[in-house]
């Protein structure tokens, strides 16, 4: 009980010199910052999409006659000629079936010239009165008869050379083959629906980069041709820059060479495809990119330190010096990088300065 009498009078004199060092103290002093005025510069807007690398053509090798694998002269992975020799079926039956359409076409000539030699005779004798009109017209339809299966017959040549053809499946196209599904000894099926999967072939140069613009890009860019500030589907070739996943600079170049006539109805999104030189074949299908397009025609516009802005969830955020030395937070828009350095579009008046550190 005496120690708690003693200790209150120490307790009272400690809240006396906290409150009083309070009062004397007062507010903390004005954090100083560093303000800086937005550089014009002319450059064009660019924005920045996700792409992907896909193949200008590929090609699902299927057989087009059915028999067995024979034989296979291609490497797995590795580049292939158009018209080199891939697959091989075993030929032997087709062999056979050329040689008997060769000898059915044959009869079917000896029949024609029989019919033709046969004819013209009953032409000299029904004009001797020698044989009746109804053989004469019956020699007229033996001809008819053997010109069809002459026809015939040259059709069932053509189609067996076609089929012996077709038992060695050559390149359609210069590529990368892929790994080869079947081996040697199993049954092909070709010529149907359900033909058998042989292997792919894949072109890596050139090759196509496709990406999506949304659709509030899209309007921007419309209205931007309604004002003339850009030529739309009919104008040059549009260039773009490309950078991959390793690294960070736009070392790749393309031209757009095909954009959707409309927007996908699931996303609302518009896509649009660009060309790209792959000489060195560096470049894969289905390699993830980065995408920089520009959009409208170069001009003077205000640029600010990107570092310099803030986010507020999905907006930038500048903070703008007043007239009484203070700043005030304000939402700017902005657009494409240049470097260090962020394009202003709305928000900023050139005069304006903006705090660019001690923030």
């Amino acid at each position: 009980m005496i120690m708690k009498l003693l200790l209150a009078p120490f307790a009272l004199l400690f809240l006396t010199q906290c409150e009083s060092n309070k009062q004397t103290e007062g507010p903390p002093p004005p954090m100083p910052v560093n303000v800086a005025s937005p550089e014009l510069k002319t450059i064009a807007l660019k924005e920045t999409y996700t792409g992907r690398f896909t193949a200008v053509e590929e090609v699902a090798l299927q057989a087009r006659v059915s028999g067995y694998l024979e034989s296979v002269h291609f490497t797995e992975g590795q580049k292939i000629k158009k018209g080199d020799l891939m697959f091989r079926i075993d030929p032997r039956v087709f062999d056979a079936s050329q040689a008997r359409a060769e000898a059915v076409q044959k009869q079917a000539v000896a029949r024609l010239a029989l019919a033709k030699s046969s004819l013209n005779r009953a032409n000299n004798l029904v004009k001797q009165n020698a044989i009746s009109q109804e053989e004469f017209d019956r020699r007229q339809s033996e001809l008819a008869q053997a010109e069809a299966d002459q026809l015939v017959a040259d059709a069932g040549l053509r189609s067996a050379r076609l089929d012996r053809e077709f038992a060695d499946i050559h390149a359609p196209i210069s590529g990368i083959a892929g790994r080869y599904n079947v081996t040697v000894g199993n049954f092909i099926s070709g010529g149907n629906a359900n033909a058998t999967l042989l292997t792919t072939i894949v072109p890596h140069n050139p090759i196509h980069c496709s990406f999506e613009v949304d659709e509030r890009r899209v309007l921007q860019i419309a209205r931007m041709f309604l004002n003339g500030q850009t030529g739309g589907r009919e104008s040059k070739t549009a260039e773009v820059e490309i950078a991959v996943s390793d690294h960070d600079p736009f070392e790749f170049k393309g031209v757009i060479d095909f954009t959707e006539n409309q927007l996908d109805r699931d996303t609302a999104t518009l896509q649009i495809r660009a060309l790209v030189k792959n000489e060195n074949e560096f470049l894969t299908p289905g390699l993830f990119a980065r995408v920089r397009v520009p959009v409208g025609a170069p001009e003077e516009r205000m640029l600010v330190r990107d570092a310099a802005l803030g986010f507020d969830q999905d907006k930038r955020v500048a903070w703008v010096l007043k007239k009484d030395n203070t700043v005030e937070r304000r939402f700017v828009e902005v657009g494409t990088l240049d470097g260090e350095l962020r394009v202003i579009t709305a928000g900023l008046n050139p005069d304006e300065k903006i705090a660019v550190s001690g923030i």
